[in-house]
């Protein structure tokens, strides 16, 4: 009698199984999709127009208030930080439209009204002054917390798990193309429709907050058609209550609350320091990169603004392959490689000493950040449900804006008093530790216990 062993014989190699092929996006998300780039584009586009193009001169030339500029920058952030988790959890309870709509409207109501603010000869004129301008950016801010998290957990809710990252890719091509042409369109409306009026004048700068707030405008009509509605939240938390065996409603929950916070802190401590620790890193090195880039290349202020540009654009047009790449190769890997990329490209920034490195090294750069962002977001909105995405998503954002408000007073400290490399040499330091937090804490397949009353 013989037995056939052909099939357990440990000297047959065991036939490997290869993994299993990404689809591409589906085309019925096609133009969902658009609909939410076209949100967040005009959106940024907008932010972007206010703070990096118009509001710097308009406080400086404008209102003689030059010292204002950098609280005025704080004011924003630190609400925008602030409000993020809040507005976050508001809408996990009310909807993702609702929130887009309503910090879209804020920001158009916050541009128009710059816009009307005049000098006067009052004796108290500088303290009114700064008191209407910083209760402007805190209003900004609060529209910004209101729109950011409702965006990106919108992608959760609609997009399956394994297509996330190249959803949230096309959200970075916005951001990217925001950067590059915000300065660029405040400063072209200024000078074709202000220039009539003195410098000193704050009527000169009111086209650039116009074309803002009409920005600002379509993102919220665009919204209205594209962005989940409450109904269809209602519908998702109403299917993950029944699987759990829990009740249709959670009458004990408050649809404001600042809990998010503490929740992340305690179930994704690692993803939060990992987000700080590299925000922290961009603010070390944002306000100071034009004056460095133009003392170390010889440049001059037109030269450095036609170079600009082109790393943003270049960024810009890999974001989707990017976003894709990391579907294909796991959110872990892509975070992993892509901090890594960014921090060894910041290393090089202190070696090379060419002008063209701008270009190669900022493009580097910003390759490693749109394959690493998204995957993290894309793991942020795997690991929790839609009724506590937008406040999780809220509460990382809050540290993205912390590490932002600590690394840019930091920033110009040291580039003043210690040395204008010091600020490079930090950020580099940073983004190696936040690239080591990846390799030590994000796993493929991680998991962290769902909290259906937050």
């Amino acid at each position: 009698m013989s037995t056939d062993l052909s099939s357990s014989s440990p000297s047959t190699p065991a036939k490997r199984v290869p993994p299993p092929k990404r689809a591409p996006l589906p085309p019925r998300l096609y133009p969902f999709l658009f609909g939410l780039a076209l949100v967040a584009g005009f959106a940024e586009l907008g932010y972007a127009i206010v703070n990096m193009s118009v509001l710097p001169i308009y406080l400086k030339a404008g209102l003689g208030l030059p010292v204002l500029v950098g609280l005025a920058i704080t004011a924003f952030a630190g609400s925008e930080a602030i409000f993020n988790s809040p507005m976050g959890s508001l809408a996990d309870r009310i909807g993702r439209r609702r929130l887009m709509v309503g910090g879209a409207s804020i920001s158009v109501f916050t541009s128009l009204v710059a816009t009307l603010i005049r000098v006067t000869m009052h004796k108290h004129n500088v303290v009114e002054l700064s008191s209407e301008i910083l209760c402007l950016r805190v209003l900004d801010g609060l529209g910004a917390a209101a729109l950011w998290p409702a965006v990106f957990a919108a992608i959760g809710d609609r997009v399956d798990h394994e297509h996330q990252s190249s959803a949230m890719g096309v959200l970075n091509i916005t951001y990217m193309l925001g950067i590059a042409f915000g300065p660029l369109i405040g400063g072209y409306v200024n000078q074709r429709y202000g220039m009539r009026f003195e410098a000193h004048n704050p009527l000169r700068y009111g086209p650039s907050f116009y074309a803002a707030a009409g920005c600002f405008a379509i993102a919220a009509i665009v919204a209205i058609f594209v962005a989940p509605g409450g109904q269809e939240l209602k519908e998702s938390l109403a299917k993950m209550r029944e699987a759990a065996g829990q009740p249709a409603e959670n009458p004990h929950t408050a649809p404001f609350s600042f809990k998010a916070v503490s929740s992340a802190l305690k179930r994704i401590p690692a993803l939060m320091a990992l987000v700080f620790v590299t925000f922290f890193a961009i603010g070390l090195i944002a306000p100071e990169v034009k004056l460095f880039a133009m003392e170390r290349y010889g440049l001059n202020e037109l030269q450095f603004g036609k170079l600009f540009p082109i790393p943003a654009l270049i960024v810009a047009a890999l974001a989707i392959p990017m976003g894709r790449l990391g579907d294909i190769w796991g959110k872990r890997r892509a975070i992993q490689v892509g901090m890594t990329i960014c921090a060894v490209s910041l290393w090089f920034v202190l070696v090379l000493k060419h002008e063209i490195s701008i270009v190669i090294l900022g493009s580097i750069l910003g390759i490693g950040f749109v394959l690493a962002f998204p995957a993290y977001m894309a793991l942020l909105s795997e690991l929790t449900g839609p009724e506590e995405r937008g406040g999780i998503i809220g509460a990382v954002r809050m540290a993205q804006g912390f590490g932002l408000m600590m690394g840019a007073p930091l920033s110009s400290l040291l580039y003043e008093n210690v040395g204008h490399a010091v600020p490079f040499l930090g950020a580099a330091a940073m983004l190696t530790c936040a690239a080591i937090l990846s390799y030590l804490f994000i796993r493929e397949h991680m998991k962290i216990e769902p909290t259906l009353s937050l």
